[in-house]
């Protein structure tokens, strides 16, 4: 009889589960976070970027703006600590005026998930809308906000409203 108590087959076996439990576990834990950022269309809605600008108390625009919006309390911010970091020094760099709002239940209703970002160009108008970017982790290389940023710059206003994407973001 085969004696598997020591042996290097039964070792891999248990390994083998150990492994594919832990990936299991964390993909399952990972497409839990997975939503659509906007599912209702709400940044679609006419007057949404009015609304959104008198609600936080955006001013006539003197310099390009990026505001940042954030729940403290949400994992996925949490994720994104490192991209929003770069971003911070990202926006700096391209003499972007970085402006960080926590999200509320009164903002929710105009933003519904966050991470966010909303780009405003030196004149008031709409840049960019949606959020910081997609995918999983929702990890600085995936951004649209760079991309955004980089095209304004170069004198282009992309008015890009990404609201249907699918990453890590929390919602009500």
């Amino acid at each position: 009889m085969l004696n598997l108590s020591n042996s290097p087959i039964k070792t891999s076996a248990v390994i083998a589960l150990w492994l594919v439990l832990t990936v299991s576990g964390l993909v399952y834990y990972q497409y839990n976070q997975l939503r659509v950022f906007d599912s209702y269309g709400v940044l679609e809605q006419p007057g949404w970027f009015t609304k959104f600008k008198q609600h936080i108390g955006f001013t006539a625009a003197k310099h390009n703006s990026l505001i940042i919006v954030t729940d403290p309390d949400c994992g996925c911010t949490k994720q994104a600590q490192p991209h929003l970091k770069q971003l911070a020094a990202f926006s700096k760099a391209q003499n972007i005026t970085l402006i960080n709002i926590e999200q509320t239940a009164s903002l929710q209703i105009l933003l519904p998930a966050t991470p966010a970002a909303v780009v405003i160009n030196d004149k008031g108008d709409f840049v960019y809308a949606g959020p910081l970017s997609q995918g999983l982790g929702c990890a600085q290389g995936s951004g649209f906000v760079e991309t955004v940023i980089n095209n304004l710059v170069a004198g282009f206003n992309s008015e890009l409203l990404l609201n249907k994407t699918s990453g890590c973001y929390c919602t009500a």
